[in-house]
């Protein structure tokens, strides 16, 4: 597969080409897109039938880097974050520490006003779209559109060639690779992670509907930081009332203590949009340095004021501009993986072999 490997990533199981191999298979066979989970079981389980007589590896092929258990992801989160806090001399945070029992992931120490010691957990969420192996029978996301949409064209050609098929899963397994290293993910406290996370992408259905508007963001990272933008409008208006966007679904988690407690870290969004080094997803402008995020479909940032809360914008997105922005947030994110590695280093170097700190590396 060719991958960029100066950036490391966490989501594919094995890196000998399992994931793109798997994608080839299914481009060979009759598979469907269903609509739920329960139905893309049965349909995986009769199609892996088919892909391991021909040898295919079916399974433990990709995992989300957002699990606990992926401890190697979360020590480089860490690290990265010790060295932000470091480098952004941010006083309002002890330490980030890696993996601890009992919860794993990452912890945050830092002391409240009276000056006491305390703590909470965070949880990586991924923001390049879901890249499960099931997703794939599924409708409607973004990455199982793609690659239905490129069967379809396949099929209908006379006289495909072995390379149309290879080409098509090499820019799929390329896209989850990347979208997969260190710079793929937001953190939320793990005390509303779950809503979040569920919430930000399709949404909980009940009875086949979807409340308010959950699941209008459709996982894109735009929007998820244009909803942290309006968080920091909210907290710099006298009068709460005129707020503009208290549809957001972030809105409903502004009065969780861990909220206040995790985006309080942060001076203003353009503070934490340079803390988590997300400047290639945002626009500054150059009198006033406010940062806009950019719109994924169209490379622009939102206009001011933007407020739109459509929903299966991605769902009936045209194969050209889908394939534009799976292009623009992998290119988003492979620049901002390059930086946080960049930044890693450096902090590993502020310990020598006799274990004497030299944080002044940071602060270049």
């Amino acid at each position: 597969m060719e991958t960029n490997k100066k950036i490391k990533s966490y989501g594919l199981t094995s890196l000998n080409g399992d994931y793109k191999k798997y994608l080839v298979g299914l481009l060979s066979t009759d598979y469907k897109c269903v609509m739920n989970d329960e139905a893309a079981k049965k349909e995986k389980n009769r199609i892996d039938d088919i892909l391991k007589e021909r040898g295919v590896v079916c399974n433990n092929i990709y995992t989300d880097p957002d699990g606990k258990k992926n401890t190697e992801f979360y020590k480089d989160l860490s690290d990265f974050l010790n060295a932000a806090r470091i480098s952004r001399k941010n006083d309002k945070i002890i330490s980030f520490e890696a993996n601890e029992a009992p919860y794993g992931m990452i912890t945050v120490y830092y002391k409240d006003q009276y000056g006491n010691e305390q703590h909470f957990t965070v949880h990586s969420d991924q923001l390049g779209f879901s890249a499960v192996c099931l997703k794939y029978f599924r409708k409607n996301y973004p990455l199982s559109r793609y690659l239905e949409m490129q069967k379809n064209k396949l099929d209908k050609q006379k006289n495909k060639s072995d390379k149309d098929p290879d080409a098509v899963a090499e820019f799929i397994a390329n896209y989850v690779y990347t979208t997969r290293t260190i710079g793929g993910s937001f953190l939320w406290p793990e005390s509303w992670y779950k809503g979040y996370n569920m919430n930000r992408g399709n949404g909980r259905r009940t009875k086949g509907k979807i409340k308010g508007n959950v699941g209008y963001i459709e996982d894109r990272v735009d929007l998820t930081l244009l909803e942290i933008k309006h968080y920091f409008e909210y907290r710099e208006l006298d009068d709460k009332k005129n707020f503009k966007y208290s549809g957001d679904i972030l809105f409903s988690r502004y009065k969780i203590p861990d909220a206040q407690t995790w985006f309080g870290f942060f001076d203003s969004f353009e503070d934490y949009v340079d803390f988590f080094l997300f400047n290639g997803f945002v626009d500054k402008d150059e009198q006033t340095n406010e940062y806009t995020p950019i719109n994924i479909l169209t490379g622009k940032p939102f206009e001011k004021d933007y407020l739109n809360y459509e929903k299966d914008v991605l769902k009936v997105l045209e194969e050209d501009k889908l394939k534009a922005m799976l292009e623009r947030v992998r290119d988003m994110v492979k620049t901002r993986s390059e930086d946080m590695e960049k930044l890693i280093a450096k902090y590993n170097q502020t310990n020598d072999t006799k274990g004497e700190k030299h944080e002044n590396i940071l602060h270049e």
